[in-house]
């Protein structure tokens, strides 16, 4: 089984071909623009212009895989959502005119589901024990998933009284928390009340006075950080419940950086900011792992996963593996490469080859 997919959700542009085979997903040929240059002097993406860089671009990306590759897959995927609006236009409208000319099925594929699945990447889903926790980090989404397989007996106790009360205390739908992909069930356990961690990643580099975006330069200068004398507060909010809430650690770090230009009387120093960037960061990864250990721990999962933008960052993937067996984690599962970590075409791939499977097809 084969399928092109395209991703045009946010400020990547990404075409890819995947097969699928003995279990085995194996990543053919990806193609990715991404739009950071163009939206770097802004400080932030617009998305009108987003919108209009895919539509340059993405004929382009095809033009380099060729029809006649194109004419050999089974079927095509595309980001439905969420996303830009106009961003996904441009995917969904090139997905229906493949699909309507080369006459091949279309599958529409929800975002979060597939960076959940990009650790299937150039992986045989056989090597992945079920269930798992997935913890997505991203610039605009912090959630916590559940991952069982229904082929096997789970038993997790408390899931479904969890998830009821979930439903009650925020209105939520049944279909807002529970998603079924194949043998594949995937139950939502929280998400951001506020700012994602990559969102505050770029809003404190701009106070640094960094560029968007600024994740890859706080990391970059927190490995500079010397001695200091302050830190940050982790505040691991309501005990029974694992939501995300990075605003107070965003204020905290205005308040920091404002004080210490007081007391200099002049722009900060690039020590400082390496100790504010090195600060800023351990406050995100501690917080990060903290609530992803609490749910492993009340749900009695042993499996963790760690996917999203962010969970390219070298600090926070170290800092997981240092403390996982400690904490009796069993296995830890992230994308192969960074590459899968980002917005591309190839977790699309991966999520719509299972949404075509069945039970019996291998």
């Amino acid at each position: 089984m084969k399928t092109l997919a395209i991703e045009t959700s946010c400020d990547d542009t990404s075409l890819a071909i995947i097969s699928y085979k003995n279990w085995f997903f194996d990543v053919e040929k990806i193609l990715l623009h991404s739009q950071i240059a163009e939206h770097t002097k802004f400080g932030w993406v617009i998305p009108e212009l987003a919108s209009r860089l895919h539509e340059s671009k993405v004929i382009d990306l095809l033009d380099e895989i060729w029809i006649e590759e194109i004419k050999k897959v089974d079927f095509i995927s595309y980001t439905c959502c969420p996303g830009l609006p106009w961003s996904l236009l441009v995917g969904r409208t090139l997905a229906n005119t493949l699909s309507l000319f080369l006459e091949k099925k279309l599958t529409p594929v929800h975002h979060i589901n597939w960076h959940i699945l990009s650790i299937l990447c150039d992986e045989n889903i056989n090597n992945i024990q079920f269930p798992f926790i997935a913890l997505t980090v991203s610039g605009w989404h912090n959630n916590l998933y559940i991952i069982e397989n229904t082929k096997e007996e789970n038993n997790i106790d408390e899931l479904a009284s969890y998830t009821e009360q979930l439903q009650n205390n925020y209105s939520l739908n049944q279909d807002d928390i529970i998603t079924k992909i194949w043998n594949l069930k995937i139950t939502k356990i929280w998400f951001t009340l506020d700012d994602a961690a990559g969102e505050v990643f770029d809003k404190v580099s701009r106070m640094l006075g960094w560029p968007y975006p600024g994740g890859k330069r706080i990391w970059d200068k927190a490995k500079l950080w010397k001695k200091m004398n302050f830190d940050f507060p982790r505040i691991w909010l309501k005990k029974k419940e694992f939501n995300f809430s990075f605003s107070w650690l965003k204020a905290s770090a205005n308040y920091k950086i404002q004080e210490i230009k007081k007391e200099m009387w002049e722009d900060l120093d690039e020590q400082t900011i390496c100790n504010i960037a090195y600060e800023f960061e351990q406050a995100v990864v501690e917080t990060l792992w903290k609530k992803l250990l609490k749910a492993s721990k009340h749900f009695w999962i042993e499996n963790i996963a760690l996917v999203g933008g962010v969970s390219a960052n070298e600090e926070l993937k170290i800092f997981i593996i240092n403390h996982k067996e400690k904490f009796k984690i069993k296995n830890f599962y992230t994308p192969k490469k960074n590459l899968y970590s980002t917005d591309n075409a190839a977790m699309i791939w991966v999520a719509g080859i299972i949404e075509n499977l069945d039970s019996n097809n291998k």
